[in-house]
């Protein structure tokens, strides 16, 4: 009997490759550290508040003070986040930080 080859290969399944980049000034602001029930990051543009899902990307020197006037590159995913922060569970709408800048 000849092996069995199996071929793995990997797709991308991730609809945020469609998503447009986009670029903005905005305001960041730190709400404190998780572990002291801060709620992390927060982006507020166009009226609106924003929860990055990848506030990794963000430096720690943006720690330093409540808020900042940014510029970004971004993605804005179509579903929504749930953090868990603070008192509770927070539903807000999710922003993808592709660079971030102190303006």
């Amino acid at each position: 009997m000849a092996p069995l080859v199996l071929m793995l290969t990997s797709f991308s399944c991730d609809k945020d490759d469609d998503l447009e980049v986009l670029e903005a000034t905005a305001t960041l602001m730190w709400t404190g550290d998780y572990a002291v029930d801060g709620c992390g990051f927060s982006i507020y543009l166009n009226d609106q508040y924003y929860k990055p899902d990848n506030e990794r990307v963000i430096g720690e020197e943006f720690k330093q003070n409540e808020s900042y006037t940014v510029r970004i590159k971004y993605t804005l995913p179509p579903k929504p986040m749930e953090c868990t922060c603070g008192w509770g569970v927070h539903k807000r709408s999710a922003i993808r930080l592709l660079s971030v800048k102190e303006a």
